[in-house]
This record gives C-alpha cells, sequence and structure tokens, in this order.
C-alpha cells in the first residue's frame, strides 16, 4: 500500500521541510495570524450580542491584539457598550474606537423589517416573472426597495416593477434595472 502512492509522502515531506525552513519570526507572525482570528471570531460574537444591527454597521480590524472599531452606533450608550464589550475579551491588548455616533443608523428592527420585505419582494418577483428575472438584484432600506441588475426586455421590467410596488410595506420602489437581451 505504501508503494503505491509515492506522491503523498513526498508531499508530507514537502510540507514538513516547508514548516521547518520558516524562520522564528515568520513562526511567530503564523502564531500572531491565528491568535487574530480567534480574537475577531469572538469579538464578533460579542458585539452581535450588543445588539444584532451593530454587526453590519462595526467594522472589526484585529492585528497582534490591538483592535480597530470603525463604522456607526446608533447612541453614544451603545458606542461605549460596544467598546467595553471589545476590551472585555481575553487577548486584547489596546482597544482602537473610530465608530462614529449616527442617531440614524437603522436598529436591529429596522433591519429585520428590510430584510422581510426584500423576501416578500424577492418572492412577488419570482411568482410574476419566474425564472426570466434571475439577474435582479433586490434591497431594502427604510422600507424603500431598489431593483437593480438587468431583465431581458422592457416588458419584463415592467413585470418585475410592478410585482415589487405590490408587496405590502414597500413605501417606494426604484428601478435601477437595465435590458440586456
Amino acid at each position: 500500500m505504501a508503494g503505491k502512492c509515492p506522491f503523498a509522502a513526498w508531499g508530507a515531506a514537502a510540507v514538513v521541510l516547508a514548516a521547518a525552513a520558516c524562520t522564528p519570526a515568520q513562526q511567530q507572525e503564523t502564531k500572531s495570524g491565528a491568535d487574530d482570528a480567534l480574537l475577531l471570531a469572538q469579538l464578533r460574537a460579542k458585539i452581535a450580542a450588543v445588539d444584532a444591527a451593530t454587526i453590519s454597521l462595526v467594522h472589526v480590524n484585529v492585528r497582534n491584539g490591538v483592535v480597530t472599531l470603525s463604522g456607526q452606533a446608533p447612541s453614544a450608550a451603545e458606542r461605549s457598550a460596544i467598546e467595553g464589550t471589545a476590551k472585555s475579551v481575553p487577548g486584547v491588548r489596546t482597544v482602537i474606537d473610530r465608530l462614529a455616533v449616527n442617531p440614524k443608523a437603522p436598529t436591529s428592527r429596522q433591519l429585520a423589517d428590510d430584510f422581510a420585505l426584500e423576501a416578500q419582494v424577492k418572492a412577488a418577483i419570482a411568482r410574476d416573472a419566474g425564472l426570466n428575472a434571475l439577474r435582479v438584484h433586490v434591497s431594502a432600506h427604510a422600507a424603500a426597495v431598489t431593483l437593480e441588475g438587468s431583465v431581458p426586455s422592457a416588458a419584463l421590467r415592467t413585470v418585475v416593477f410592478d410585482a415589487a410596488k405590490s408587496v405590502p410595506g414597500a413605501k417606494s420602489v426604484s428601478d435601477r434595472l437595465s435590458i440586456k437581451r
């Protein structure tokens, strides 16, 4: 059996040699990168627990245990809670807070409502236009629906637009569709 796959043995030897060829600094950098990736995952989970909406509004960067927060928070209290949460994670050496307070930032409820509206609009488009609308991207923000992408004809563009307008809760529909045959 061992003689049937000499490439596996050579591959394993190459991996061992490559790892051994790393300098101590490269090995430390690799370990630090893995530690940072673990910290990043922990930070995202804890920040999402502050408010689910923050995970899409707050950007987290980790390098050698130094955490940089950027993006936006809907209030000063939430900004403070996010920073405190980041500082509480074991392994975090320093937190650089570059979060902006934006009272108009969406809440988790608004994001959930927009997500549900997107799903309803997609279902209405699929019902009325079928497979012809596969290249249509639907997004919603504060109940304003935006249609982007392409459709094969002007008639189908009208069908897609009308389907989106027919969904209860869609306050407005912006048509950014192009026609590509």
